[in-house]
């Protein structure tokens, strides 16, 4: 085994710690041992300094044959990981040297540091091939491992695509039938003109004929991913009945005890370390594989919302503990992603509370927080947890208490019951919550009043140098407007030492209006003083429209802030000016030129009400709606004004309510919660708008 290895030169060559690459033989002939120990530790030696963090190096380079060889080595253990690790070092895409490039001043240095992943590349994808004559090895951890390496890198996608399906009837193995299947759908997503249309019969064959609970899910997530069409009509029933057996084959009876895994034995690896934390994570949640693949059908199943809310509402209801905790999760991506057709999905997450399982409560109720604008529905048992857990909380840290995140939920949804638990946080010292402000402006400022005066104790209290507090109390004081704290909010207003406090002063001060009068000096001077931070100019000037409604002093400092580099100066002047309205006229030929060129749709939004001007401006709101969804709500809220002038603007606002998708969701992977508020704020005015066309045609 490694013919020619010492005929490299390993001690010209470098990778992340070393110039001298001369370990690099001690690591593969590592890979090849027969201690499992030795072995993690050298694969953990690969990723760690040959293929440090993504990089490839002259040294990962000439492993290449040597890693093909153990790959092709009978003898070898663990050759699965070494397949994995050839996939990382090739990059999921043929590498782009513009992407790559960059990363040194120097032209011919940054050639050379992009030549290796080239090279690795190049050498991988070009040997891909060999993997082919390895489907029918004996090692079913190899067999599983190559069909996902064949379709990320084999030159000939149709030759790789015939060959898996041909596999696919007669593998035994439950791991490897799943390699192969993904693999199809895989090659069926990046080659869909080509493939696309035969995968899906293949893999509606096997859904039809296979017994194996998770083969036929991971079947089902593919068929979402490439051939939709062809997922049975009853999908999410048999999701739901798939999770059922698995579970069954977890906690059921049987004669026959299931074989435990052999032992790994545990080495100071990263390698080590992260199979123990699956391990660990699986046994905390009691989830296994379907688990995994059942999350992997949801987020296939992208916006057929329809089948997503039923397999939900299943999953909701499991008696598996493990399932529940994973729904609770896909109830925050799926509820703020997307727009369920009731309220069953929130009423299932809140009944997840009186399981009297603390954990799962703690879930349910920060998903609840996430969606609280559409969560009313449960507001009564959020009340009730809120008095049962009275009880269960301490000053310090209470936001994090079951009883803390209750409150929150419930304070989100805008319920009058949460402000007499409020006081009595604030009274007792609680800590002061970061997102106090917009619970009470969910509340709103009437009903939210008898925080007043606490409120204003703790600020008058507070000592200086509290920064953090200052403003979160400024902020909620801000949304009430008690007429007794105005004197101190001006006071705020002018600490040198507290810039966020002068800023949020401002803005509370916008909020107060004419009943602000005595702050107008203060104000004056703020906006005049060219030494103060923009940013705190500008809330000056809006505060100071809003408390005396005069234009002359803040036309200037809003002028400056439409030309600001800064996104908060244009941000805030553009706000400003669509207070003002028409008194903003002065600014108009600024606002045309921002609307002219397209930079933001506020600008266009801000030219309407200044103007009224529908030929200038919607015009711009229809392009914007399409290449900027996120966009809408502002858009919309322009056009509910326009009257019959928006009527172009109709088959966009009758698309978008018929959306399953929320207008924020952009695809992003991951745990991703979207702004629910704003979303439904968006539905409110596309609905008033085609309200207006009804009643004008009727």
């Amino acid at each position: 085994m490694f013919t020619g290895i010492e005929e490299v030169d390993w001690a010209s060559m470098g990778h992340a710690y070393t110039d001298s690459a001369t370990d690099v033989p001690g690591l593969l002939w590592g890979l090849a041992s027969d201690d499992p120990a030795r072995r993690d530790i050298a694969l953990d030696g690969m990723y760690g300094a040959v293929h440090h963090q993504g990089d490839v190096y002259d040294s990962t380079v000439a492993c290449i044959p040597f890693l093909f060889e153990l790959i092709e080595t009978p003898t070898v253990a663990d050759r699965d990981a070494v397949v994995r690790l050839l996939r990382s070092i090739a990059g999921e895409k043929e590498p782009d040297p513009e992407e790559l490039g960059g990363i040194f001043e120097d032209e011919e240095e940054d050639a050379a540091w992009i030549q290796p992943f080239l090279d690795a590349s190049r050498l991988i994808r070009g040997r891909a091939d060999r993997f082919l004559g390895l489907l029918d090895d004996p090692d079913a951890e190899l067999r599983a491992a190559l069909p996902g390496a064949l379709a990320q890198l084999h030159a000939e996608p149709t030759k790789v695509f015939s060959v898996l399906r041909g596999r696919l009837p007669v593998e035994t193995d439950a791991e490897a039938a799943h390699g192969l299947a993904r693999a199809i759908g895989t090659l069926a997503v990046d080659h869909a003109e080509t493939l696309g249309s035969q995968a899906g019969p293949v893999l509606r064959d096997v859904l039809d004929r296979t017994a194996d609970p998770q083969l036929r899910m991971t079947v089902l997530a593919q068929l979402a991913r490439c051939a939709p069409d062809l997922l049975p009509d009853n999908t999410a029933e048999l999701a739901l009945e798939i999770m059922r057996l698995a579970y069954e084959a977890r906690h059921g009876e049987s004669e026959e005890e299931p074989e435990p895994a052999p032992e790994r034995p545990r080495t100071p690896t990263m390698v080590s370390y992260l199979r123990d934390l699956e391990a660990a994570h699986r046994k905390s949640v009691d989830a296994d594989r379907a688990d995994d693949l059942l999350e992997e059908l949801h987020r296939a199943l992208g916006d057929r919302a329809d089948v997503r809310f039923d397999l939900l509402n299943g999953q909701l209801c499991s008696q598996d503990w493990g399932q529940r905790v994973a729904a609770v999760r896909m109830c925050g991506l799926l509820l703020t992603g997307w727009r369920p057709p009731n309220d069953l999905p929130v009423a299932l997450l809140a009944r997840q509370l009186v399981e009297e399982e603390p954990d799962l409560s703690e879930r349910a109720l920060n998903e609840l927080s996430y969606v609280a604008p559409i969560a009313h529905v449960v507001a009564e048992i959020l009340a009730v947890c809120v008095r049962e857990w009275d009880d269960e909380w301490e000053p310090d840290g209470w936001e994090r208490t079951l009883y803390g995140r209750a409150l929150a939920a419930l304070a989100l949804q805008g319920d009058e019951r949460a402000v007499a638990a409020l006081v009595d946080v604030m009274a007792e010292g609680g800590d002061t919550p970061e997102y106090l402000a917009r619970w009470v402006k969910a509340i709103g400022a009437e009903a939210a009043a008898p925080l007043g005066p606490v409120l204003h104790r703790r600020l008058a209290a507070l000592a200086p140098g509290a920064h953090r507090d200052t403003s979160r109390l400024i902020d909620a004081l801000g949304v009430i407007a008690p007429a007794p704290s105005l004197e101190l909010l001006i006071a705020k207003l002018g600490d040198e030492q507290d810039r966020q406090a002068r800023w949020s002063a401002a803005q509370a001060l916008t909020r107060y209006g004419r009943a602000a009068g005595e702050a107008a000096p203060r104000l004056r001077e703020s906006v005049t003083d060219e030494a103060t931070p923009t940013e705190i100019r500008l809330d000056a000037a809006e505060a100071l429209w809003a408390v005396t409604g005069e234009a002359e002093l803040v036309l200037p400092v809003v002028r400056d802030g439409l030309d600001s580099t800064h996104w908060y100066g244009r941000s805030a002047a553009l706000r400003i000016i669509g207070a003002l309205g028409p008194a903003g006229a002065a600014l108009a030929p600024r606002l045309r030129e921002l609307t002219v060129t397209g930079t933001d749709v506020s600008a266009a939004v801000a030219l309407w009400k200044v103007t009224g001007d529908v030929e200038a401006v919607l015009p711009v709101l229809l392009d914007e709606w399409t290449a900027t969804p996120r966009s809408r709500p502002a858009a919309a809220a322009c056009l509910a004004g326009m009257g019959r002038a928006a009527a172009p603007a109709l088959p966009l606002i009758r698309a978008e309510l018929a959306s399953p998708r929320r207008h924020n969701n952009d695809g992003t992977a991951g745990n991703v919660r979207y702004d629910v508020a704003e979303d439904e704020a968006l539905l409110r005015d596309c609905r008033t708008i085609e309200a207006t066309f009804a009643a004008l045609d009727g």
